[in-house]
């Protein structure tokens, strides 16, 4: 399945789909649709509502989202603004073009013209996306912490980490009640402060430790 019916297919049975939205266009620079006024769609009897427009439009900029994300990642809509330049009477069929203005790690702006057969632009919206980084796992966080530093930021951070590390368990033992267990929590600390100092020596005497 190419990634146009993948799109079409993904809305059946949710509010794209029951708007009526039909893709003509679906890649990571352009989204395009067209949408038919119902009657159920109007706000006053033959005119389309206002907040349905900016519905059509808001799925197209998700839409757009969604193809330049990574894989796990999500989006939801945290700003929208609409000019409303004209009616779209019911019967007729509203086309969308969708394309972007920025696309960031943080945020995607996307804008998108809506024009009606025989009346032109009808609303021009401008709405900006969150993206919604997949979750790390607990490895891959402390990880990422490491990356793009040099060997010697690295033993530095990770020395800090294990001084961290020590406090933590003599913390614990000063609560612990059982004997025993308090010892083997503070010869973890003595551990962990053992490897941060064989970490803030230099490299090459740290290698004959």
């Amino acid at each position: 399945m190419d990634t146009l019916s993948e799109v079409q297919a993904h809305t059946k049975g949710l509010f794209p789909g029951l708007l009526g939205i039909r893709f003509q266009e679906a890649t990571p620079e352009r989204v395009v649709a067209t949408l038919t006024v119902r009657d159920d769609l109007c706000t006053i009897p033959g005119i389309m509502h206002g907040g349905a427009i900016m519905a059509f439009a808001d799925t197209l900029g998700a839409v757009g989202t969604f193809l330049n994300l990574q894989d796990g990642a999500g989006t939801t809509t945290i700003e929208s603004k609409t000019n409303f330049l004209g009616p779209a009477a019911a019967g007729s069929t509203l086309h969308g073009e969708c394309v972007p203005l920025h696309r960031g790690k943080r945020t995607m702006v996307w804008q998108t013209r809506v024009t009606a057969e025989g009346k032109g632009v009808i609303a021009v919206v401008t709405q900006t996306q969150l993206v919604l980084h997949p979750k790390r796992s607990p490895q891959e966080t402390i990880a990422e912490l490491f990356a793009d530093k040099s060997a010697a930021e690295q033993r530095v951070l990770l020395a800090n980490l294990e001084r961290g590390g020590a406090a933590l368990y003599r913390a614990w033992a000063a609560d612990e009640a059982d004997p025993e267990a308090r010892e083997a929590l503070l010869a973890a600390a003595a551990r962990e402060e053992e490897n941060a100092c064989v970490l803030e020596r230099s490299p090459k005497s740290a290698a004959h430790t």
